[in-house]
């Protein structure tokens, strides 16, 4: 039940364990019918999600569906897995000071092991000893090695070399191998001798790989059953309170069974901490399963004595200023610092990429361009030709970004700089420039985000996460050292920051739910936590990458008040989602304010914006009453209305593929900030945010008829719309029905992509070149253009009844990498890939169309008729096809049907006609057209198409 963690199940030992037997009765009769099937069972869960997890053909797959008692069929999919400043600096040193440690409070790292004896985590701190627990790795643990003090059980669920090999569970779980020590440095970040929680236990809870970067997901899901129960007594008394999972994957998904495994864990009673990844600054990147409502997604920010050095340019006068838009690298760091005469090379040693072609640099710092080879090659180079210091100037527009060592010695100490300041370097080329370098110029980068932090918001209902930021780079435990330690970064490392202040704040209030907790944490959050002092100095970070803000657990434990969304308590934050606006739209929130006081408080309610400018423009507004009473040791709750008007409303500017990976775009139309309930003694708020988009209203004719057979009108209209309407016309050539199901169920292992209409239509590229468009319309919007659906465009172009090209969507470059989604074609029969246009698609569309030269799909003219078929995959979790329109024929030069313009704007306030023709020889050359498929930009929700019917 609810809760039961806190205060008891609701159902006896007895019938647990009933239950129980029941369960495992059915499991293991189920198990037979699928085992006679070919399956073989790789594990079974029961407390924390009731599944059976098998490898079996899929061809097998619709028998097993039909068996009596399989609910639904799912595939697990894998994840990668992600002291002494970071925890006074967040509070933690503050409350352990008052005696609160986490004493009695146990956490459970699902990772890739614990190094149980090394000293941070309680060990002997004698490397001999781990060597004898790493020789034990696929057995059992020696005997007074583990289970410890400090790491009072564990077991490892993937074995020493999956996935190179099948999950191989044992008892051990040492963290060991080449691809071993995350799960160290995180459990001694979160409860180790040194870490936010000293007094906490810790369970040992392997996941990941020994060898490799992957975590299994057949391993997390039974590890989070592990967690409720470790010694498999049905008593729960031994169950985590805390559980920490360092592991995502970008563009999280509510369908992953680990996501509904996350919500039952924390509706039992478990606290569960997840880090958001390590994706960056792009819309929608956030990971999963940290994406599950009921977690705590948590954000990396920079450690308390993080700094950015800038470069101070002394001469010329024309320049000379302090340039803060910088970068460092690890292996070649600022220390000592350089000054003194920049000098570089024209041609091929701008590059700098061979010894002979680096310019002689004695006593000079030295200015290189990237490009043509690795940045540390060229640092190498410089150095041999004796350069001071190397100022590495960007070939792209955007922030000064930090390389990875690619070899060369010796080295000297790098800086680098944007493609701006490096042109505006260049620009005195023919005088006398100089510079200093140094760390006394240090600019401070606490309480700002890293860029690598990955931004929300949610995938599906675009709400609030991350949801809470830590500092993420603690020196903390090396595995196999004994007593070693090195610096560990990213979200992996923020997320325990936050396991280990649950653990505090649940020592000291040991009734709490996790809900509490979470508001607690997030109620408390620094709010004043910038993107980036050096590149935007000044500028707040959004709600959709820092969420509440920085934890202080001090503060947490503090509080006296709680704010949370009434309607959801587990949600906490405010999140109205994303809308399609026209008009004047309202939303309204029930707000819980709770006093945990003995006495009644009388609370004053304030709104607040991120941002000025978005108070300024008057398209949002917040109403909420000017005060709350709550009587002690209870809950009220006030009406929270935003009212929305669309005409205020900037233009969207997310619809182009080349702004879809850039955050600041997103930052530009989200609207969010603060709600705050304070009084005389304390405040507390809670984030709020809404992502609003500027729609238009264009409403067509359901049918044409051609009068004489040949022409005939279009209505057309855009009345009240907030914009003009762009309207984009297609042949219609295939519809498919809509699934009854919308979405596919919570943790159910597959997308639902549900086709509604497929179109297509010539387009002049440029030069009198042809070009094809296929427009894809599906009931139901995705967040993004490149996942959670693919859709792949077979193409026979010759008629013969063989596919013989192959177009669909993919993200430009590789999974996460940059937001682009592009149009790919591959030719079948020699596996030759083109990639020449960007997906042209919008955020949370149901819409897209995809640009192809006809020559790469075999269509040399007009005038050449073709057939093609449109599938449509997951390919974000299961790779299933979700949903085909068969076979259709057409020539684009010669369509049945063909609307006067290929597309227009439909300005706001119109009301028209466009002319419909039938083009003499259509219905031979395009038979399966059908009508047009009229596609709307920036349309109103569930109004981004139309398909319209004409008849001769």
């Amino acid at each position: 039940g609810a809760n039961a963690k806190q205060f008891g199940s609701s159902m006896t030992m007895a019938q647990r364990q009933a239950h129980m037997a029941k369960l495992q009765s059915k499991q293991t009769a189920l198990m037979a019918q699928i085992g006679a099937l070919g399956g073989v069972e790789l594990a079974r869960v029961g407390k924390a999600y009731n599944a059976l997890i098998v490898s079996v053909d899929a061809s097998k797959l619709p028998q097993i569906a039909r068996l009596p008692g399989v609910a639904a069929m799912h595939e697990v999919t894998n994840f990668q897995k992600s002291l002494a400043t970071s925890v006074p600096y967040i509070g933690a040193r503050a409350v352990q000071n008052l005696g609160v440690t986490g004493t009695g409070v146990k956490i459970a790292i699902l990772d890739s092991g614990i190094d149980y004896t090394h000293r941070n985590l309680g060990g002997s701190g004698n490397v001999v000893d781990f060597t004898t627990a790493a020789a034990a790795a696929a057995g059992a643990p020696p005997v007074g090695l583990f289970p410890t003090a400090k790491v009072i059980g564990g077991v490892d669920f993937v074995g020493e070399n999956w996935p190179n090999s099948t999950l191989t569970p044992d008892a051990n779980p040492i963290d060991a191998g080449i691809g071993a020590g995350h799960g160290s440095h995180v459990a001694d970040i979160a409860g180790g001798l040194g870490g936010v929680a000293p007094g906490a236990k810790l369970y040992a809870v392997k996941v990941c790989s020994s060898v490799s970067t992957s975590c299994s997901g057949v391993a997390m899901v039974q590890g989070m059953e592990w967690a409720v129960d470790p010694n498999g007594d049905l008593d729960f008394s031994d169950a985590a309170d805390v559980l920490n999972m360092s592991i995502g994957g970008a563009y999280g998904q509510r369908e992953n069974p680990q996501n509904a495994t996350v919500t039952n864990l924390v509706r039992f009673g478990m606290v569960v901490t997840i880090s958001a990844g390590n994706s960056g600054d792009r819309p929608y990147i956030l990971g999963g399963p940290s994406n599950t409502p009921e977690a705590i997604s948590v954000a990396q920010t920079a450690m308390p004595e993080a700094g950015g050095i800038p470069l101070v340019v002394t001469a010329p006068a024309a320049i000379a200023n302090t340039y803060t838009n910088t970068n460092t690298v690890d292996w070649a760091p600022i220390v000592n610092g350089f000054s003194g005469v920049v000098l570089r090379g024209t041609g091929a040693a701008a590059f700098a990429c061979t010894l002979a072609d680096t310019i002689d640099f004695t006593d000079s710092v030295a200015l290189i361009d990237r490009g043509n080879c690795n940045i540390s090659v060229k640092v190498a180079n410089a150095a041999a030709r004796g350069a001071i210091g190397v100022i590495m100037a960007n070939n792209a527009a955007g922030d000064a970004p930090t390389f990875s060592y690619g070899g060369g010695s010796p080295l000297v100490e790098t800086l680098v700089v944007t493609q701006a300041i490096g042109n505006t370097l260049k620009t005195q080329a023919s005088g006398t420039v100089t510079v200093n370098v140094s760390t006394a110029n240090k600019i401070p980068l606490a309480g700002s985000m890293t860029s690598t932090s990955s931004r929300g918001p949610t995938f599906n209902f675009s709400g609030i996460k991350p949801e809470i930021g830590a500092p993420g780079a603690s020196l903390s435990a090396e595995y196999g050292t004994g007593a070693g330690e090195t610096t560990f970064g990213g979200t992996s490392g923020a997320a325990p920051m936050v396991a280990g202040s649950a653990a505090l704040l649940l020592q000291r209030f040991p009734q709490a739910t996790p809900s509490e907790i979470k508001s607690r944490l997030m109620n408390a959050a620094e709010q004043t936590v910038f993107t980036n002092p050096l590149s935007v100095p000044g500028e707040l970070a959004p709600i959709s990458r820092i969420g509440s803000g920085e934890v202080r657990v001090d503060r947490a434990m503090a509080l006296g008040t709680g704010i949370w969304d009434a309607s959801n308590p587990y949600n906490v934050g405010l999140a109205f989602g994303t809308i399609r606006a026209i008009g004047t739209t309202t939303l309204v929130k029930k707000v819980a304010v709770r006093n945990y006081t003995s006495s009644a408080r009388n609370y004053t309610i304030t709104r607040s914006f991120r941002y000025a400018n978005d108070a300024a423009n008057g398209a949002v507004t917040l109403n909420a009453p000017a005060s709350i009473s709550v009587p002690g040791n209870s809950t009220t709750a006030f009406t929270l209305t935003l009212t929305l008007d669309s005409s205020k409303l900037p233009l969207w500017n997310l619809g182009s593929a080349l702004n879809q990976g850039t955050g600041s775009r997103l930052q530009a139309v989200e609207y969010d900030g603060y709600v705050t309930v304070s009084d005389a003694t304390e405040s507390a708020s809670v984030p709020w945010h809404i992502l609003p988009h500027k729609a238009a209203n264009v409403v067509a004719g359901t049918s044409v008829a051609l009068a004489g057979g040949t022409t005939g009108s279009l209505s057309l209209s855009n009345l009240g719309g907030a914009v003009t309407g762009n309207t984009d016309f297609f042949a219609l050539t295939g519809t498919s029905p809509k699934i009854s199901a919308q979405m596919a169920p919570y943790g159910g292992g597959e997308v639902l992509v549900d086709l509604k209409a497929v179109g297509v239509r010539p387009l002049d590229v440029g030069g009198g070149t042809l070009g094809l468009q296929f427009g894809i319309a599906t009931y139901g919007e995705r967040a993004h253009p490149a996942y959670p659906a693919e859709f792949d465009i077979y193409v026979d172009s010759n008629g013969d009844g063989t596919d013989d090209y192959v177009i669909y969507n993919i993200e430009n470059g590789a999974f996460g990498s940059n937001g682009q989604t592009v149009v790919a074609v591959v030719n079948l029969a020699t596996s030759a890939q083109a990639i020449r246009f960007y997906t042209d698609a919008d955020l949370n569309s149901s819409n897209a169309i995809f640009t192809v030269l006809a020559s790469d799909v075999g269509i040399t003219s007009a005038t050449q008729q073709f057939k093609f078929s449109v599938y449509a995959f997951d390919n974000r979790i299961s790779g299933n096809l979700t949903d085909i329109i068969p076979t259709m024929t057409h020539t684009v030069g010669t369509p049945k049907f063909e609307a006067a313009l290929s597309s227009a704007g439909v300005p706001t306030g119109f009301a028209g006609t466009l002319p419909v023709t039938a083009p003499a020889g259509g219905a031979t050359a395009s038979p399966s057209q059908t009508g047009l498929l009229l596609l709307y930009r920036d349309a109103r929700t569930n109004r981004e198409s139309d398909l319209v019917t004409v008849t001769p």
